[in-house]
Order: C-alpha cells, then structure tokens, then sequence
C-alpha cells in the first residue's frame, strides 16, 4: 500500500463509522447483577468478577455494559489482547459502541498500536457527539492531548472543553502515558491526524 494510499485510509477510518451508532438508554441500573460483578472486582477476585460477567453477558448478549466492564478489568489486569478481544466481538452485537471504541483505543494503546488507538478513539468521540451521550472522558482526553501534542491548538481547546464536560475532576494524562503518547510526533500519522482533528472540530464538536 502507497504512502498516499495507506494516509487516505487512516483519514477515513478514523471519521467512518463501522456501524451505526444507535441510542441506548439503558444504564448500569439496568443490569442489577453488575454490582457483583463491581464487588467481586474491588474485592480484588479479578477472574471470578471476569467469570460472573461472561455469564452475564450471555443473559444481557447486546447491553455494552457487561462487555465494557469485562474488558476494563482485562485491561486493568494488563491484559490488552483480552480487553480487545472482547471489544472488537460485543461490538457487532451492541447498539451502543462508544464504550467499546474507547475500550479498543486504550487496548491499542497498551500494545504500542498508536494508530489503531487513535482511529478508535476518534470513532468514539464521532459515535458520542452523533448521540448526544457522553459518558466516555477517555477517547476526547487521549485526542486532546494529542492535538496539543501537533500542534492544533483550537481542535485541543474544545477536546479539553469536552473531557472537562464529562469528567468534571478535570482528568489529564501522567507523565508516563503522556512519554508514550509523544512517539506520535515522529509517526507518519501526524499529519493525517491534523485533518481528522479539523474535520471532527467542524463536523462533530462544533457542528
């Protein structure tokens, strides 16, 4: 794949939706099993929580909820394949996506994938603002600093505007996910980003 070729690609699969991004009113509520599978987590039995959850999500197949919180406790176990794993199969079955998106970026992100982070990241952002639904500070946290990071100053500004929308603690990324995050200036990806974080400003944050 060309240069030119391989740039286009990483523009469009970073502002195109896979699927459709449908509202789902369903909360943490809806699921009232979820609070064990909470329990289990913070009582550090990670692979019973893990275990409850699969068991879960066969009762709950198209709730994003149980996958999400699955997948975030892989990945807090440092298991990033896992977590992607189980993003990249609820996604389909899920009408609500965005969790899953910013879970996959974060498992991207963890093995070192900055591309890959960044287009789910971006689909993130896109599916929250599509839905007016904002609960993910996290793909609109890692873009910001990003755009900070090459230099597109306004497209940073109303990123920053939405973490602070969401997660009004004022979240920012650490030293060492920052160190990591900085590698972008060196990729091939900059540039192209540059368009991604103008046409989400005009299109989605701003539109």
């Amino acid at each position: 794949m060309g240069q030119v070729d391989k740039v286009e690609r990483f523009i469009s699969m970073c502002t195109t939706l896979p699927f459709e991004e449908t509202p789902d009113d369903r909360d943490e509520n809806s699921i009232p099993e979820l609070k064990h599978v909470a329990e289990l987590r913070d009582a550090g039995n990670m692979q019973d929580a893990i275990d409850y959850g699969i068991s879960l999500m066969k009762m709950y197949p198209d709730n994003d909820l149980v996958p999400f919180m699955i997948g975030y406790i892989y990945f807090q176990k440092q298991f990033p394949k896992e977590a992607m794993q189980m993003a990249i199969n609820a996604i389909p079955k899920c009408p609500r996506k965005y969790r899953l998106y910013s879970l996959a970026g974060l498992a991207e992100f963890d093995q070192g994938h900055m591309a890959e982070a960044l287009v789910w990241w971006s689909r993130s952002v896109i599916a929250q603002c599509l839905t007016q639904d904002f609960q993910e500070h996290d793909p609109f946290l890692h873009m910001a600093h990003a755009a900070e990071l090459i230099g597109a100053k306004r497209e940073a500004q109303s990123l920053f505007a939405m973490v602070d929308a969401v997660e009004p603690s004022q979240p920012r990324l650490d030293q060492p996910e920052m160190e990591k995050l900085a590698a972008l200036r060196k990729l091939w990806i900059a540039e192209p980003l540059m368009k991604v974080l103008q046409k989400l400003d005009a299109q989605y944050l701003h539109g």
